[in-house]
């Protein structure tokens, strides 16, 4: 027994000696791993300019689309990542008041087709020129790595230098002179290696500033090159002397601005960083809230359904009340049903003569009867003699007297309905002795 608990006894205290050791040798350390850019950062390529916002106090949010207009305050401030989104005349118009209100329209122009318009553009009485080359920046890490550095494309900075540091001290590069391997920690330069050239600076209140702007495309007004031109841009800058068009310029209308530029890519997540863009979207951004509108989204058929769900039931109930009041606008028993006997030819007749005569066709009909009853009596244009001699033979023949024949072969048409059938009836006797 007692043997037992020595030995427990001394299996604690070597536990302890083990955890004392283990406590005493363990070092604490931190590693911060780059994962590359998160899934927010890839759906969404201003993110950097809006945290950048954040940070800086700005109040920011996206909107879905060109419809936002309508809710802006005159201080906010609307970034539009393509000036295609402004689709028509009325978008347009729309754009340049609330404008003139005291707004402030930060604008990337989009190269569009020719057989497309731009309206935006139109309105400003600006236009797109091709610039001078292809936009390039030269790799950061080129001076670290040296011809290596296009084996590391696609990589972020933080495995480039992880895999460099990697071959230093596996022995693949020169060490230093005593044989210790020091790891050797490069920071990425924040500016890429660009020709002084390319570069744009701007003077503010708080001393000088720079932009590299892609020259690929440039905007131009012909403000640039005859003063006398009205409603030109403001403020403009040349990326070099010789250009005959600029990388942004700015209009004011009214209260607001509208800076236009035609890179967009300033304010995206690759180039935010890069010399002073940061700081000019936020000299750009103005009191109010800063709204980005960079991916149009337009409510699906689904989610518009279901919002206007109860005003397309409202209508469809009144369209269902309209019909049925309509289908039964008769009230009362239902009235008999006529007979269906087939009617008298004197009824036909009778019932055509009025159809005739409401028509006011009775005089036509008259008419054809005259001239055919003239043609057959020769009397077609006869003189007062010729009628006078037509008439004393038609009275002997048919017992009616000279001024009843007279006003049915030359009178005037009759006014009432028992004159039209006394005339017609005078015209058959006439015909019948014929």
């Amino acid at each position: 027994m007692k043997i037992s608990r020595l030995l427990i006894g001394l299996m604690l205290l070597l536990a302890a000696a083990l955890a004392a050791l283990f406590f005493l040798l363990f070092e604490r350390y931190t590693e911060q791993a780059d994962r590359g850019w998160s899934a927010a950062a890839w759906r969404n390529p201003y993110l950097a300019a809006e945290q950048f916002l954040a940070a800086a106090g700005v109040r920011h949010r996206r909107a879905d689309n060109i419809s936002e207009l309508a809710r802006l305050a005159p201080d906010d401030t609307l970034f539009l990542a393509s000036s295609t989104q402004v689709y028509n005349p009325r978008r347009a118009s729309e754009l340049l008041e609330w404008v003139a209100r005291g707004g402030h329209a930060i604008v990337i122009a989009h190269a569009l087709d020719s057989t497309e318009r731009d309206w935006l553009l139109e309105e400003l009485g600006v236009t797109l020129e091709e610039g001078r080359e292809k936009f390039f920046m030269e790799h950061p890490f080129r001076d670290l790595l040296g011809e290596d550095v296009e084996k590391y494309e696609g990589k972020t900075a933080s495995e480039i230098l992880r895999e460099h540091n990697r071959k230093l001290k596996d022995g693949k590069r020169d060490t230093e002179a005593d044989g210790e391997e020091e790891t050797q920690e490069e920071q990425a330069p924040r500016n890429p290696e660009v020709d002084p050239e390319d570069l744009v600076e701007l003077t503010g209140d708080n001393g000088s500033y720079q932009l590299h702007f892609n020259p690929s495309q440039l905007l131009h007004h012909p403000a640039l090159e005859d003063e006398t031109v009205v409603d030109g841009p403001v403020f403009w800058a040349k990326i070099r002397r010789g250009d005959s068009g600029v990388p942004f310029m700015q209009f004011q209308r009214g209260d607001g601005r509208i800076t236009l530029l035609t890179d967009g890519g300033i304010w995206q997540n690759r180039r935010i960083g890069h010399f002073d863009h940061a700081y000019f979207l936020a000299l750009l951004a103005s009191s109010g809230e800063f709204v980005f509108l960079t991916q149009p989204h337009f409510e699906s058929l689904f989610v518009l359904a279901r919002r206007y769900a109860g005003e397309f039931f409202l209508a469809g109930g009144l369209a269902l009340l309209a019909w049925l009041l309509l289908r039964s606008r008769r009230f009362g028993p239902l009235a008999v049903e006529p007979e269906r006997a087939r009617r008298s030819l004197l009824e036909h007749i009778s019932a055509c003569g009025h159809y005739y005569w409401r028509a006011d066709r009775c005089e036509g009909l008259l008419d054809e009867h005259r001239r055919a009853l003239l043609r057959r009596l020769g009397a077609e244009g006869a003189g007062q003699a010729t009628r006078r001699q037509v008439c004393e033979r038609l009275s002997a023949e048919t017992g009616l007297d000279e001024t009843t024949i007279a006003a049915c072969l030359w009178g005037d048409p009759p006014r009432s309905e028992e004159a039209f059938t006394e005339r017609m009836r005078n015209l058959q006797q006439i015909e019948a002795v014929l």
